[in-house]
């Protein structure tokens, strides 16, 4: 029998691209949206500078506010049809089952939450454009409105949610007097949640750093963001068997709008130096541009419902999947 030779392979030496592998699932994972992702860290504030973007003319505000479910085993993000009043909501429906069953749990995870989404860019500093890009930004209700049928003091800035800047200062996104925004960040822990801490200030006004033709090319269409499912396909992405919605990046932290109270007690080392943003700087880390974030900053986390002493010993009874087949009967 002939001996074989070693063929030559040497043609089919190469190298793999794992970044653009990366970037793939990014893009697969986000629908192509470019989502602001905040710096932070758990040892000291991280500083991320933003500007909101102007609105286009149609839109009535400069940020969309959505009542949103988290449904399926990749918890993707659909608007909950009950509260936009576009009709009933299959995911409602059965929310309202399981809690009546007694699977305080399975009820709790259907929740709606409330979401608001805005455009922005990243700046520097001093306000200068840090990158010719539009970003998605996306906050929690926490974040954004604060924690329901609380009064806030205006001219404690450090606890004020985003919204309250609206209504102290105005249209924080306007093209020639709006205020670029200083949102420093903390990884922490509230409990049995790992949160991010956010404490908001801003600057006085300025003109908006970037140009007409980059809000054109970049705004995203913020009444567009969520996807809205039919009730069918929402039991579907509930079972996990429909690819629709909107899935958001894989990430577990939930961000909290929040300041614990130690670290807010807590007085500086040094006397500190006045800010553009107002108040004194604080000894903090100043964002710059992450390779790889360690997370999408939109990561649902709601007010936390008061645990049901009841619900551990009184086994449900619901089975999840006759409420989802009565529900499909309808």
């Amino acid at each position: 029998m002939a001996k074989k030779t070693a063929s030559d392979l040497s043609g089919w030496a190469s190298d793999i691209n794992t970044d653009a592998t990366k970037a793939l699932i990014e893009e697969l994972q986000t629908e192509g949206k470019p989502w602001d992702k905040l710096e932070s860290s758990p040892k000291k504030y991280v500083t991320n500078y933003r500007r909101i973007c102007p609105k286009r003319p149609e839109w009535e505000n400069p940020y969309q506010i959505v009542p949103v479910h988290y449904l399926g085993p990749n918890s993707r993000m659909v608007v909950c049809l009950k509260e936009t009043g576009l009709g009933e909501c299959p995911a409602c429906q059965l929310r309202w089952e399981l809690q009546n069953g007694g699977d305080e749990q399975g009820a709790r995870g259907l929740r709606p939450a409330i979401r608001t989404f805005l455009n922005v860019v990243k700046i520097n500093q001093d306000g200068t454009l840090a990158d010719e890009k539009v970003y998605l930004m996306g906050l929690n209700q926490l974040q954004f409105l604060g924690k329901r049928a609380t009064e806030y003091d205006l001219e404690e800035e450090s606890e004020l949610p985003l919204f309250y800047f609206f209504e102290k200062y105005g249209d924080l996104s306007h093209v020639e007097t709006g205020r670029d925004l200083s949102i420093k960040a903390k990884q922490d822990k509230q409990g049995d949640y790992d949160v991010i801490v956010m404490k908001f200030s801003a600057a006085p006004p300025s003109p908006f750093p970037g140009t007409g033709e980059l809000l054109e090319e970049g705004l995203i269409n913020l009444p567009e963001v969520v996807a809205i499912s039919e009730p069918k396909e929402m039991l579907s992405i509930i079972e996990g068997r429909a690819p629709g919605a909107l899935m958001l990046p894989a990430g577990t932290t939930a961000p909290s709008a929040f300041v614990a109270p130690e670290e807010a007690a807590a007085a500086p080392s040094a006397a500190p130096s006045k800010s553009r943003f107002g108040g004194d700087e604080e000894e903090e880390a100043v964002a710059e541009e992450p390779a790889a974030a360690s997370e999408e900053e939109s990561t649902p986390s709601e007010e936390k419902e008061e645990e049901n002493p009841r619900a551990a010993k009184a086994p449900p009874k619901t089975d999840p999947a006759e409420a989802i087949k009565r529900l499909r009967s309808q």
